[in-house]
């Protein structure tokens, strides 16, 4: 059985922190005496100093407190205000270079090998989320993308939105756990990580904050192809359709595909009038400002 992960150096110092303060406003009402509250305290951090190291755990637990609430979302309303102005910075330079994002999700599969060629003949790059298990059904066409320069992500271990929305700590463990293969593969941590299904409305605020203690980014999308709905090439004019609204918005496209074997019989197509249009594909990266769903109170845990 493959080990659990742990979280990183900046997840264990913010949890840390953060059940700290909660020790000492705990030891403060309940302390008999000033002594007996000190050894209290200092007993108190030495155990949860060993739970953080361990496991999510002890994230998970202060993100479902109920005194955590209000920090995390005034936490992640922060962030998320930084990310969109990052994120536009970001946008004016893509802008600039006309750039586009192709993006795969589910893969690898047995014809993942056939996308790579597609890709290589029209001279594009695009960015493959996988899942764990895949990773290390096919790690050779997984490192032929490394070595080709394609983008690697982590799509989660099951795929079953029951499973990876289950609880707060559940999607960080899947990605954690495919982190691992994939870096056992390839020698690279990759931080880029795209949830099941799209990161709303599932992904909830508390998850979320465990996530971004382990430095994940997550990644979502703005042009869905409906690849997973169509199963001819009638997703190429939605997705081309999706792609012109995007260009009139001046933002920059994001496209959602999948590694499937109708998604590659058409793929040619969509690739033309890519070309056509004189965009230029390029790779997600771990310095990337992510695109990502904004809960805005929205989001809910899976039924």
């Amino acid at each position: 059985m493959r080990r659990r992960r742990r979280l990183n150096t900046r997840g264990k110092i913010a949890v840390s922190v953060l059940l700290t303060i909660m020790v000492v406003l705990l030891s403060g009402l309940v302390g008999n005496d000033e002594k007996k509250a000190e050894n209290d305290h200092d007993t108190n951090i030495e155990d949860t100093l060993e739970m953080v190291t361990f496991s999510t755990e002890p994230a998970a637990a202060f993100a479902e407190s109920t005194l955590s609430q209000s920090i995390i979302e005034k936490e992640n309303e922060k962030k998320e205000v930084a990310r969109k102005k990052a994120a536009i910075k970001q946008m004016k330079k893509e802008q600039q270079e006309n750039v586009i994002y192709l993006t795969f999700d589910d893969g690898p599969t047995t014809v993942s090998d056939e996308l790579l060629d597609i890709l290589d003949d029209y001279q594009m790059k695009a960015t493959f989320f996988m899942v764990g298990p895949r990773i290390a059904e096919y790690p050779e066409v997984v490192k032929r993308m490394q070595k080709e320069g394609f983008g690697l992500g982590l799509h989660g271990m099951t795929h079953d939105v029951k499973q990876i929305y289950s609880n707060q700590s559940a999607p960080t463990e899947e990605m954690l756990e495919s982190q691992e293969i994939l870096e056992e593969v390839t020698g690279v941590r990759i931080e880029l990580i795209r949830l099941p299904y799209g990161s709303f409305p599932y992904l909830t605020e508390a998850m979320r904050y465990v996530i971004d203690l382990n430095d994940f980014k997550v990644w979502d999308w703005n042009v869905d192809s409906f690849d997973w709905k169509y199963n001819n090439e009638q997703f190429v004019q939605q997705t081309i359709q999706g792609i012109e609204k995007m260009e009139k918005s001046g933002v920059t496209p994001v496209v959602l595909l999948h590694d499937t074997q109708e998604t590659v019989k058409h793929l040619p197509k969509l690739l033309f009038y890519i070309k056509e249009q004189g965009y230029k594909t390029k790779i997600l990266t771990n310095d990337m400002t992510p695109l990502t769903f904004s809960c805005e109170g929205r989001c809910r845990p899976v039924n």
